[in-house]
């Protein structure tokens, strides 16, 4: 477990506002390793010393956050966080809720990076770390795609380094079958 990160400063924000239709369910709720996605996505966040997690598109949560436009896709997701999030935190730590082989080691460079700069890794728009206050001045632009909101952030591609497999996204039946007998 790495040191506690500032929670007056940087905040986890765990997209989750989707809508699935490739999976045919919620992938939130889905269950691997004896856990939900959602609750996967949040240890982790917990294991990288950040305390203060949000989930983003579901504001029936205790810490989840509404979409302004929902399913305009994660972009505007994380552009919605910001503007709420504006008054307590300086950065989001963005993660997928539908990426559980993520572990903490591929969150630490993120986190030890440049104050007030979006970084990511090389070919891998998330997980991504979105620096508030630019990002909050997109509110009013047409952004929908994250490689457009990285580009508009001016983030920073960290080099990709170790297996790639951890950036996977489970979208399908089919990838959530293929997780479960990897395991």
């Amino acid at each position: 477990m790495t040191r506690p990160v500032e929670s007056g400063r940087l905040a986890g924000l765990i997209l989750a506002g989707g809508r699935s239709e490739r999976m045919g369910q919620d992938k939130a709720e889905l269950a691997w390793r004896g856990q939900t996605l959602l609750a996967r996505a949040r240890a982790l966040l917990l294991a990288t010393g950040i305390t203060a997690i949000h989930v983003g598109g579901r504001p029936q949560e205790a810490d989840g956050l509404p979409d302004s436009q929902p399913h305009a896709g994660p972009a505007r997701a994380i552009i919605d966080a910001a503007c709420l999030l504006h008054e307590r935190y300086d950065s989001l730590l963005v993660i997928p809720v539908d990426m559980p082989l993520l572990e903490p080691r591929q969150l630490a460079p993120l986190l030890a990076g440049p104050s007030g700069q979006a970084l990511h890794w090389a070919g891998q728009p998330l997980p991504a770390l979105v620096p508030i206050a630019p990002c909050r001045a997109l509110r009013d632009e047409d952004i929908h795609s994250i490689k457009r909101l990285l580009a508009s952030l001016r983030a920073e591609a960290l080099p990709l380094t170790g297996p790639i497999a951890a950036f996977s996204n489970i979208n399908t039946p089919d990838a959530l079958a293929r997780l479960n007998t990897e395991d």
